[in-house]
């Protein structure tokens, strides 16, 4: 029973019966490690609902949307498929709807959600948690929750309105010029695309630039992370920088390492995590970040593809290309965004108010430490919020927490699927959302000679040193100059881009974060590989193919 919550367990009996689902995939690109209670309740709160609200939002012919479970501590997913005769009834209606996302595609997300998500989360980060009493802090948290509905409308309903209209155009390129996500033309027409994630990584290049202008890199080179600011405070130039560093802090104060989570710091609660970042930065003399660099040169790419493929279309067919394309970025441009509001902002501050209940916990002798709170789920955290030591939470969390580790105890061990593999295509092919999350690779490595083949690249071949990096928890093990080969990368991971040469993930689709990320950064990439992190070792040296999505092992 997965945390006292017998609703999240996987049913053999039932959810292995192919009446009620045809497989299970398991979510790689979230697991490991098993995620905590809070977020497991969180999840399960909102995350769910979300899954479902987009698809209705729209009358989706094929899928009412996803379903979860949580088996062994880690999160499997499938669809819940329409019968033959929903299909017949949605799909007029989903036509219209579509015909609306295409007329303006920015009015799924930029429109309807994102500027409203801005406002209220930067209005909820700048509460001052500790003048709150008891009574108010509860009322923050639990306004907080709820509101973590909307930020889930915010994230399924444009995933699927843009996400269609990204299957759409795929399905139009191959038809009339035979393109597919795995050729360089498909890369360069979604290059080049601002998001409002790319600004921290910017931010970070300047403050990098400033260190190397005022002549500190031997102490940034020769410094602890967390030696580094009291190093710093020994001269002008060093305060001057410092006070700059604060400033970036402040504005980023959300940044964490795993984004869809609650597990891990935040920046305002440990600054080091930025500065070795930065001082990877300033050991490569990166001045400035690649996205500002490559962004003229995408610009123009993409133009020159847009027009050659322009020049074999009748003119009557301009329009319908221009609109599918412009809904297609804009599922690009989304997928990031939605990962800096919905996931790194909002679940910072779900964090930041837990950890509020848990100093004043700890005061009352209630729990051993702060962050313990994370093994509540939120009923129990305003409960107690309330009733303060009349609480026995130390019993129930010491339970959580041995659960958590059994967990732990089994990544690695297990399966990528439950069910019926042999009908994984069929559910890629009836959702939208699980068609740009999980994707096959195009062919097999004895088929294209390669030691790995992905789904999808980013153009580009490279050769170098590969550095393995199975999760968060490794990623200060990142080597600037090496190609990074992870099971998957998320918004966190954003800042790295900047110092690597390429990357290979296990998993991802058509819209995951690294394909994204590295194209706008201009290194080659792999996603989509399924066993990258298997067959590769850190150090080997390997050759990353994006224009082909091959990856070969040198040596």
């Amino acid at each position: 029973m997965p945390y006292d919550r017998t609703m999240y367990d996987f049913n053999e009996q039932k959810d292995l019966d192919p009446n009620n689902y045809k497989a299970w995939v398991l979510g790689s690109q979230w697991y490991p490690p098993p995620w905590l209670p809070l977020f497991v309740d969180l999840h399960y709160s909102y995350g769910k609902y979300g899954m479902q609200f987009g698809p209705e939002m729209i009358y989706e012919p094929k899928t009412k949307g996803w379903d979860w479970r949580f088996y062994k501590g880690a999160f499997y997913c499938t669809i819940i498929e329409t019968t033959e005769e929903e299909k017949k009834q949605r799909e007029p209606v989903w036509r219209e709807r579509m015909r609306e996302i295409l007329e303006d595609p920015r009015t799924a997300w930029e429109t309807k959600y994102k500027n409203e998500l801005r406002e209220r989360l930067n209005q909820i980060l700048a509460v001052d948690l500790t003048k709150l009493n008891d009574i108010e802090l509860c009322d923050h948290f639990m306004e907080l929750w709820h509101f973590e509905k909307k930020c889930q409308e915010a994230h399924f309903f444009p995933m699927y309105a843009l996400g269609s209209g990204n299957i759409q155009f795929r399905r139009y390129l191959k038809e009339k010029f035979n393109i597919t996500p795995a050729d360089v033309e498909y890369s360069q027409l979604h290059s080049g695309l601002q998001n409002d994630f790319t600004p921290v990584v910017e931010r970070m290049a300047e403050v990098s630039a400033l260190a190397i202008d005022l002549g500190l890199e031997e102490i940034f080179k020769d410094s602890k992370p967390e030696e580094l600011l009291g190093k710093l405070e020994s001269s002008e130039n060093g305060k001057k920088w410092t006070e700059k560093f604060q400033e970036l802090v402040k504005d980023y104060s959300w940044m964490r390492r795993r984004g869809l989570e609650v597990a891990t710091p935040t920046w305002e609660e440990d600054n080091t995590l930025a500065l070795i970042d930065l001082q990877r930065y300033v050991s490569q003399g990166k001045g400035t970040a690649n996205t500002v660099e490559m962004k003229p040169e995408l610009e123009s790419r993409r133009e020159e593809v847009v027009q050659k493929l322009l020049s074999k279309l009748p003119e009557e067919e301009h329009e319908v290309f221009k609109k599918l394309l412009a809904c297609s970025q804009a599922s690009h441009i989304f997928s990031e965004e939605h990962t800096l509001y919905v996931e790194m902002m909002s679940f910072s501050a779900v964090r930041r108010s837990a950890l509020e209940f848990g100093r004043r916990f700890v005061e009352k002798g209630m729990i051993e430490n702060h962050d313990d709170t994370l093994f509540l789920n939120h009923e129990e955290l305003v409960h107690a919020g309330i009733i303060k030591e009349r609480c026995d939470l130390k019993t129930l969390i010491e339970k959580r927490k041995k659960e958590y580790s059994d967990y732990r105890a089994l990544e690695g061990t297990l399966p990528p699927f439950l069910g019926d593999p042999t009908k994984i295509p069929e559910l890629v092919d009836a959702d939208v959302v699980f068609s740009v999350s999980v994707a096959p690779p195009i062919a097999t490595p004895e088929e294209l000679g390669a030691s790995l083949v992905g789904c999808a690249g980013a153009p580009g071949v490279v050769e170098g040193v590969a550095c393995v990096v199975k999760g968060e928890e490794e990623m200060d093990n990142i080597e600037p100059g090496t190609i990074l080969v992870a099971p998957a990368t998320t918004a966190s991971w954003t800042p790295v881009f900047n110092v690597i040469k390429g990357v290979v993930t296990d998993g991802g689709g058509y819209l995951t974060h690294a394909l994204i990320v590295a194209r706008e950064f201009g290194i080659p990439a792999v996603v989509g590989t399924q066993e990258a992190t298997t067959k590769v070792k850190s150090g080997d040296k390997i050759r990353v193919d994006g224009n082909k999505c091959t990856v070969y092992i040198l040596d």
